[in-house]
């Protein structure tokens, strides 16, 4: 043993192979032994297949047997595996074609509709345009028809509506309008192509009327929007029963009577729907009747209209 201080010895075999890089080294024994184990393995692997290519036909034959039951199992497992696998690619396929037909007829119900509902709308404003073209062909004084493109001023009343008709068509300030229902208004503003209508339902409009199978004789004019709380706009409010004032108390005027222009003045020709009597009632100075009526046109609800072209005689 060596001690400490003393540098160790070259003969300790241990210290030896640390110290001495020749020692690190493989010998060449060593390699060579390594290459001829290589060579035989790969000697032995030509042989066997030798041997097997050169086997006589019934041992061979019975080698390729066993051989084929031992993969036979593994063969099995594979093409299950395939078909598992190609189910699962058939059934997301399936799947994704059967979304697509869905997001398919589903856009093809919705266009389906919306053409089914443009068809409504259609038929429905021919139905309407024929009963018009019915009524304007009955009446002694020529019609203009003209549709409704904008309701109320820029304060966003209902009291007036413009039509699509102007001077060029034949209008012409104070001409009445109707609807095959009744009295709508009169026009107020006439250019080339469009008019303004002042509605029945306008404080400012009057009409001379009478109460149909009587003798009653009134003033008819208009009430506006419905009174308490703060204004409101055109789709959120309805106009108030228009009012027949001055019938005398001596006319027995019930509710569901019918209320027609008179023709008094001049303006309007006679017999022209107004409204029916809702209620009745003494004005507050006990000297005549005054009655509430519903026009009998929907001012609501105006899409067309007729401009009559009527002259006053005289």
């Amino acid at each position: 043993m060596s001690c400490a201080g003393h540098p160790p010895s070259a003969r300790d075999p241990d210290l030896g192979l640390l110290l001495s890089p020749q020692r690190q080294a493989r010998r060449p024994g060593q390699e060579n032994t390594v290459r001829g184990g290589k060579a035989l393995v790969y000697l032995t692997l030509v042989l066997a297949i030798l041997v097997l290519l050169n086997l006589p036909l019934s041992f061979s034959l019975r080698v390729k047997a066993r051989l084929r039951d031992q993969v036979a199992p593994l063969r099995g497992l594979g093409a299950s595996a395939a078909r598992r696998l190609s189910g699962v690619g058939a059934f997301l396929a399936d799947a994704w074609g059967f979304h697509r037909r869905q997001e398919n007829l589903a856009q093809a119900l919705t266009e389906a509709r919306a053409a089914l509902w443009r068809l409504q709308a259609l038929e429905e404003e021919n139905r309407e345009l024929r009963r018009l073209v019915g009524f304007a062909s009955q009446q002694p004084a020529r019609l203009v028809l003209g549709e409704v493109v904008a309701r109320g001023d820029v304060s966003g009343w209902w009291e007036t509506l413009t039509l699509n008709r102007g001077w060029q068509h034949g209008i012409a300030t104070n001409m009445p309008v109707v609807t095959a229902e009744g009295l709508v208004g009169r026009t107020v503003a006439v250019s080339r192509q469009t008019c303004e209508v002042l509605l029945l339902s306008d404080p400012t409009f009057k009409v001379a009327a009478r109460v149909a199978g009587t003798e009653g004789t009134g003033i008819v004019r208009g009430r506006g929007m419905r009174s308490g709380g703060p204004p409101r706009l055109e789709l959120l409010a309805a106009a108030e029963p228009v009012r027949m004032d001055y019938v005398s108390c001596d006319v027995n005027v019930v509710a569901g009577a019918a209320v027609q222009t008179s023709g008094l003045g001049g303006l309007y020709p006679p017999g022209i729907p107004v409204g029916r009597v809702l209620r009745v009632a003494r004005d507050p100075s006990g000297l005549y009747q005054r009655a509430d009526l519903e026009p009998a046109a929907d001012l609501a609800g105006l899409k067309y209209v007729f401009v009559m072209l009527y002259a006053p005689e005289g």
